[in-house]
């Protein structure tokens, strides 16, 4: 099942720890994965190599501790903290076409976890233990997606292009004073 990142948090907090999100998020997929690909996007510096990829340690905590250094490469290269490429899949990637268990290709916005419903639930108590939220992820179909909105010509352009503004269930609940 595919679930998607709470944009909410992500983007609309502040002050919301983004990296421990993803050190959390990554380490607890990696249990459940033996490949992984990470690249650097934009570089801060003229780091060499800029992309890893291979078979992760199959050792339970060798490969929390590998995955833990690989996402602090990705950090500690990057321009920016949400443009990087980390994926992490029980089989070789990339793969064209088929998303990983964990599939942070490029923007944060774009962040999909491709899990059972069993190794969500984990996730979920991971971040809760961690001091994150049982809900920065949630399942894709509870995602809003309306024709883009507006009436002047450059909606009507956008909607002919199939533009659409989605919206997160922590988005809307915000947006009706619920928060």
């Amino acid at each position: 099942m595919r679930y998607l990142p709470e944009l909410y948090y992500l983007q609309d907090k502040r002050d919301f720890p983004f990296q421990k999100s993803v050190l959390v998020t990554a380490t607890t997929v990696a249990q459940w994965c033996t490949h992984f690909h990470a690249r650097i996007i934009a570089p801060k510096n003229h780091i060499l190599p800029i992309e890893k990829e291979g078979l992760l340690p199959t050792a339970p905590q060798e490969k929390e501790t590998f995955v833990a250094q690989l996402v602090d490469w990705l950090f500690e290269n990057s321009i920016s903290d949400e443009l990087f490429c980390l994926l992490l899949d029980d089989k070789p990637v990339p793969r064209s076409g088929e998303e990983a268990k964990f599939d942070h290709h490029d923007d944060t916005c774009c962040w999909v976890l491709n899990l059972t419903e069993e190794e969500f639930t984990e996730c979920q108590a991971k971040w809760w233990a961690n001091g994150l939220p049982k809900d920065l992820f949630y399942p894709e179909q509870e995602s809003l997606c309306i024709p883009s909105p507006g009436r002047g010509l450059k909606a009507k352009l956008l909607r002919v292009l199939g533009v659409k503004k989605c919206s997160t269930p922590k988005q809307r609940q915000k947006e009706q004073g619920m928060n």
